[in-house]
C-alpha cells in the first residue's frame, strides 16, 4: 500500500497534493491504533490464530475492493478502513503467535523472530516491484488486485499450516457464547467489526484522524503519569529517559515516512528514472528501504558481535546518534538531488537511491535500540505499557506529523499535471533542506546529551 497509495490518489483520483498527503497520513497513523484493540479481542475471545486469519481476510477484502475497475472515491474509504481494521487483528497477534511456536524452544526463539523479520522485509522488497509494475503498466486496479492475491495466497498457506499451532489457545468458546445485554458476544464482535469499518471510513473521509490522535495522546499521558507517580526515584529518572526516546523516535519517523509521501512524488515528477532504456516505475523505489534494512541488519549484527569481542558496547544515545547520522546523510543527498532539479526540472536517480538506502540503514538504530532500552529500564514493571505507548507515539503521531510536513511540498496542478517542474523541485528542496538541518541538529543534540546523561541512560 505504501508503494501505491500516494501515486493512486494523485495520478488516478486526481487528488490535490495537500488532500493526498492528509489522507495518506490519516491512513498510516490509524493502522498503528487498531492493533491494541485487536490484541485485546484475541486475548478475550478469538485467540491469536483466528485473529490473524480474520485480519488477513479483512485486508484481502480491502485490496479486493480497490481492485474493481469501477473503484473510485466512493469505495476508497471503505477499502482503507477494511485494511486498518484487518491490520489491527493481524499485527500484534502474528507476533504473539510466532512466540507461541517457541514456548518450549527458548534457545532458538531469537532466531525465529529474526527469520520472521527478514521474511517481512523480503516481502516488503518484492511487493513494490510486483504491484508497482502491474499498476503502472496495466492499471491501478490490477496492482491492488495483485496485492490482494498475494495476501490471499499467504492466508491459504497460513491456514494449511494449522497443525503447527495445535497447542496454541484457540477460540474462547465460552466467552464467545456468553451474552451481554441479551446478545451473544460472537454477534457483538461481528457487529463491532462492521461498525469499526464504518467508523474508520468516516474518519478517513472527513480527515478527522487528528481528533483520534488527540484522545490517544491524552490517554498515553494519563498512563505515563500513573506509572511515574508509582515509581521510585530511579524509576522516575528512567521514565524521563523513555520520554527522550519517544521524542527522538517521533522526530525520526516523521522524517523517515516522507519516503512514502513527499519523496515518492518528488521521484515521480523530478527524477530521471530511465535506466538503459527502461523507465523504472516510481513504486520500485519503495523496495530500496527494505533491501537496506535486510543488508544493514546483517551488517549491524556483525558489527555488534565484533565490538563485543573487544568488550565495547556503545551506549543507547550513541546508537541513536548513529541512526540520526545516517538519516542526516540520506537527506543531504536527497536535498542535493532536489537542488539540482531546480535548474532543469529533473535530476539523476543516483542521489535519491543512495539517500533512501542510507535512511533505511538508519532505521536499524532507532526502534530496536529504543525498545531494547525500555525493556532494560523497566520502571515500575510497566515495560509492556511503555513499549506500547512508544510504538503508538512513534507510529501514529509520527505519521500524522509526517503528513503535515509533506503538505509543505504541495505544488500547483492542472488537469493532474504539474505546471512547473522547476517550481515543484524548489518546493521539495525547501522541505528536504529543512529536514536535513533539523536531523543534523538532532544528531548534535544526541552527542551533547550523551556527555551529560551518562548516569541516566543505559
Amino acid at each position: 500500500m505504501r508503494a501505491l497509495l500516494i501515486l493512486y490518489l494523485t495520478k488516478q483520483l486526481l487528488f490535490s497534493d495537500a488532500h493526498a498527503y492528509a489522507l495518506y497520513g490519516a491512513y498510516t497513523s490509524l493502522v498503528y491504533v487498531t492493533p491494541i484493540i485487536g490484541g485485546y479481542i484475541a486475548d478475550r475471545y478469538l485467540g491469536n490464530f483466528w485473529s490473524v486469519a480474520i485480519g488477513s481476510l479483512l485486508m484481502v477484502a480491502g485490496h479486493t475492493v480497490l481492485s474493481f475497475p469501477t473503484s473510485g472515491h466512493s469505495t476508497l474509504y471503505i477499502a482503507l478502513a477494511l485494511i486498518i481494521v484487518g491490520y489491527g487483528f493481524f499485527k500484534t497477534n502474528s507476533s504473539c503467535l510466532l512466540g507461541e511456536l517457541y514456548h518450549d524452544r527458548e534457545s532458538i526463539r531469537d532466531s525465529g523472530f529474526s527469520l520472521s523479520y527478514v521474511g517481512a522485509n523480503l516481502g516488503a522488497f518484492i511487493a513494490p516491484i510486483a504491484t508497482g509494475y502491474f499498476a503502472e503498466t496495466y492499471g491501478w486496479h490490477i496492482g491492488f488486485g495483485i496485492a490482494g492475491l498475494g495476501m490471499f495466497a499467504g492466508l491459504i498457506v497460513f491456514l494449511s499450516g494449522r497443525n503447527a499451532f495445535k497447542d496454541v489457545a484457540g477460540l474462547k468458546k465460552e466467552a464467545l457464547s456468553a451474552k451481554t445485554a441479551g446478545i451473544s458476544n460472537s454477534m457483538l464482535l461481528v457487529v463491532g467489526v462492521i461498525l469499526s469499518v464504518a467508523f474508520f471510513a468516516v474518519i478517513l473521509a472527513q480527515l478527522w484522524a487528528g481528533f483520534v490522535l488527540i484522545v490517544i495522546g491524552i490517554v498515553s499521558l494519563f498512563l505515563m503519569g500513573r506509572i511515574y507517580a508509582s515509581s521510585d526515584a530511579q524509576g522516575k529518572k528512567n521514565i524521563w529517559a523513555i520520554v527522550l526516546f519517544m521524542l527522538f523516535g517521533t522526530l525520526f519517523w516523521a522524517f523517515d515516512q516522507q519516503g512514502g509521501s513527499s519523496i515518492t512524488l518528488f521521484i515521480e515528477r523530478n527524477v530521471n528514472k530511465d535506466l538503459f532504456g527502461f523507465n523504472i516505475p516510481t513504486s520500485f523505489y519503495q523496495s530500496i528501504n527494505p533491501f537496506a534494512v535486510i543488508v544493514g541488519g546483517a551488517l549491524v549484527a556483525w558489527a555488534w558481535k565484533l565490538l563485543a569481542r573487544f568488550n565495547i558496547q556503545p551506549k543507547t544515545l550513541s546508537k541513536l546518534g548513529i541512526g540520526f547520522l545516517f538519516l542526516t546523510a540520506g537527506f543531504l543527498l536527497i536535498n542535493i538531488s532536489s537542488k539540482l532539479a531546480m535548474h532543469s526540472g529533473h535530476t539523476s536517480m543516483l542521489w535519491v537511491t543512495v539517500g533512501l538506502g542510507l535512511i533505511g540503514l538508519a532505521e536499524m538504530f532507532i526502534d530496536p535500540v529504543a525498545l531494547a532500552a525500555i525493556t532494560r529500564l523497566n520502571p515500575a514493571n510497566s515495560t509492556g505499557t511503555l513499549a506500547g505507548i512508544y510504538m503508538l507515539v512513534s507510529g501514529s503521531i509520527a505519521n500524522y506529523v509526517a503528513a503535515w510536513i509533506a503538505t509543505a511540498t504541495s505544488v500547483t496542478m492542472a488537469d493532474g499535471k504539474v505546471q512547473s517542474l522547476t517550481q515543484a523541485a524548489s518546493s521539495y528542496h525547501d522541505v528536504f533542506h529543512t529536514i536535513f538541518l533539523i536531523a543534523l541538529s538532532a544528531f548534535i543534540c544526541l552527542i551533547i546529551l550523551k556527555m551529560f546523561t551518562k548516569k541516566l541512560l543505559p
